[in-house]
């Protein structure tokens, strides 16, 4: 039976990595007798920890949903990983609950990351709350991080609950909502005039009077956190369950619910513009798949977030996308890695169902007459590329299926085959990203993988003018072949591409034979000649030769077109060409004198930079190929605190010093190749 829309509190924890938000869930779980023993990550007993990458990582990796009484009401959490690289686990989560719990580790402090965690949670227009960590270590300071709080975040973020450190030590919890301790006063009144800008009339009745009535406080706090003008702080000890108490009660008594929330934006199916507001009421039924999952044994498990309406075992919906109507045979509630079969779920419920392939992440799924759909969340880029292959003969075919199963999972997760060099491309956020994809192959559907740095799309072009002749000679007895070709070659501006011209006078070449010429031409613009690369912007005129009326034929001539076109490009001073990425580079400004001398080093030409909140953006033109690890250079410099985007600019020319390396060992290469087949 699905539950009162007002009874449900659905929460996201996020926050950096190692800041307390697994052990807040087990906390959690624990206060409210759901587990008999409080759960660890350091020793794999976590609730949330349920893949084997998580336990032999001692972190988590993948968004995880529980359920949980919680007094008269049931809280749905979402344990998301605090690692940048598996962010899109994170933002798919606030997406669909209705407050971001930012968790954050006082001896660290407010990172880069938990600042980008705080913005998404921001654009998706959650309710935000702060729980405050680790303050039963030395030197840390409940006021110091309140502060840095407030500095980034604005006057909205005001302590609901803090520390009793009497004597220096961290002993129990005062709540401000109980007016316990010597400061409740204080926060008391920051909340209230955080409190008053609700609406207009509470902010007449708090000017009229100078405070709000109790009722007033009391019954406007749950609006007050939903839109995101009181954002609550609580300090909480997890492991000792100081502050969890305080915690629970407000979460149940003033976190927003679907109800109080108020409406979400969706358009019509057609547009990105938001046309209408879908209300959390009995209308037609309305979810949107917040995360997919694919287990060798229980096949696909598809989460959704209802919105609207209800949804019973064995009805139909429709997907907006596909315009398919699928049947839901299995209605499930989810609890960590244990399903539950349901006859029935209601609006704000997060549910699942299975054996259904064909929704997507991001879907909005309706009754089978709705036209509407919820926008996508926006997922970071990835840019950290793989070459992969199978270790063992014969799972060349299983390699790109299971890719495909993992990236239904992970919007940052993209495969591709190049189709200059044939390799299989696995991007992602990073080295550490892949290896957890890597390893999920293994486990789930039995692949294994090498890899290697993708090849590098260089070009090759010339840079003068020269002449190409090749004469083709062939007897075997019996009818031989016979081709001769005079032509130049002459360097294009940028971009031109290739061009052929015919300046063949008097018939010394038959017109049949010329398009044999130009295929020649086109075969070696394909492959090139100093390092195996496409050659571009030359433009090839051919204009003498000779032919035999016998020997010659069509193949004679396209053959004698692409050795006269090698002869004449090698003495045409040939020179490679690199992809230049225009790079967009975010980091904490304290970071960016390291961040720039390492772009100069890397051969990288910046060309802007910006401030704002704290944050520098570079904006910079950098070689493909000093590229290729960045993501693992930034971490090393920024101590993961920096982040970049990068898309294709142009093609320059490599620097004579760098040239005979790459050439040197592209020939190696395409040798070994030879040798091997």
């Amino acid at each position: 039976m699905a539950r009162p829309q007002d009874d449900i509190r659905n929460v996201a924890l996020v926050g950096h990595g190692h800041s307390g938000k697994t052990a807040l869930l087990d906390a959690i779980a624990f206060h409210t007798k759901l587990v008999t023993r409080l759960g660890s990550t350091a020793d794999g007993s976590s609730i949330s920890n349920t893949e084997p990458e998580e336990r032999d990582r001692k972190q988590t990796l993948s968004a995880h949903a529980f359920r949980i009484p919680v007094g008269a009401v049931r809280l749905n959490v979402i344990d998301t990983p605090g690692h940048p690289d598996f962010v899109a686990e994170a933002i798919s989560a606030m997406d669909v609950v209705e407050t971001a719990c930012l968790v954050v580790n006082a001896t660290t402090g407010l990172t880069f990351h938990a600042r980008q965690l705080w913005k998404h949670a921001a654009t998706r227009g959650c309710g935000r709350a702060v729980v405050v960590t680790h303050l039963d270590h030395d030197n840390t300071s409940f006021d110091k991080i309140v502060a840095e709080l407030r500095a980034a975040f604005g006057h909205a973020v005001v302590p609901v609950t803090y520390p009793n450190a009497t004597g220096g030590q961290f002993k129990s919890v005062h709540a401000v909502t109980h007016n316990e301790g010597p400061d409740a006063t204080k926060y008391h009144d920051m909340i209230e005039e955080d409190e008053a800008e609700v609406d207009d009339t509470l902010m007449e009745h708090y000017l009229e009077q100078g405070h709000l009535a109790p009722d007033e406080f009391e019954q406007n706090l749950r609006r007050a956190v939903a839109r995101g003008k009181l954002v609550p702080v609580f300090a909480v000890c997890p492991n000792r369950g100081l502050g969890l108490e305080q915690f629970c009660e407000f979460v149940q008594m003033h976190f927003p619910s679907p109800t109080c929330f108020g409406p979400r934006g969706a358009s019509k199916p057609d547009s990105d513009v938001p046309t209408e507001l879908v209300e959390p009421d009995d209308g037609p039924f309305a979810a949107k798949v917040w995360k997919i999952v694919s287990d060798p044994y229980v096949g696909r498990l598809t989460y959704l977030r209802c919105f609207r309406g209800s949804l019973k075992k064995d009805q139909t919906i429709a997907d907006v996308r596909s315009g398919k109507v699928l049947k839901v045979a299995h209605l499930l509630e989810v609890h960590g890695k244990d399903t539950k079969e349901v006859g029935a779920i209601g609006t704000g419920d997060l549910f699942a169902v299975s054996k259904i392939e064909d929704l997507a992440l991001g879907d909005t799924v309706t009754a089978e007459n709705g036209k509407l759909q919820f926008d996508r969340p926006k997922y970071p880029e990835p840019t950290y590329s793989r070459h992969i292959w199978p270790k063992a003969r014969g799972d060349e075919q299983k390699i790109g299926h299971a890719v495909e199963k993992l990236a239904i999972e992970d919007p940052t997760l993209h495969h591709s085959r190049d189709k200059e060099t044939g390799e299989f491309l696995l991007t992602g956020m990073s080295p550490i990203h892949l290896e957890v994809q890597f390893h999920r192959l293994h486990r789930r559907h039995q692949v294994d993988v090498d890899h290697g740095p993708p090849t590098i799309p260089y070009r090759e072009t010339i840079t003068a003018r020269s002449e190409g002749h090749h004469r083709h000679k062939k007897q075997t007895g019996g009818r031989g072949q016979f081709a001769e070709v005079y032509l130049r070659v002459a360097p294009r501006q940028h971009g031109e591409g290739f061009e052929f011209k015919d300046s063949v006078v008097g018939g010394s070449i038959p017109r049949q034979f010329i398009p044999e010429v130009e295929k020649g031409a086109r075969k070696f613009m394909a492959r090139g000649a100093l390092a195996g690369f496409p050659v571009v912007d030359v433009q090839v005129e051919v204009h003498d030769g000779k032919f035999h009326d016998v020997d010659s034929d069509q193949l004679s001539f396209q053959i004698a077109g692409e050795a006269a076109v090698r002869d004449g490009f090698a003495k045409a001073r040939p020179i490679l060409l690199e992809p230049i990425m225009d790079v967009t580079i975010q980091v904490p400004e304290r970071f960016t004198g390291d961040v720039a001398g390492n772009l100069s080093s890397s051969r990288g030409r910046m060309s802007g930079m910006e401030t704002q909140e704290g944050l520098q953006t570079i904006t910079a033109q950098c070689p493909l190929a000093s590229m290729l690890d960045y993501s693992t250079q930034l971490r090393s410099i920024t101590a993961g605190e920096g982040s970049f985007a990068m898309k294709f600019s142009h093609y320059e020319a490599v620097p004579p010093n760098l040239q005979a390396e790459i050439v040197h060992k592209r020939r190696a290469i395409v040798e070994q190749h030879h040798a091997a087949h």
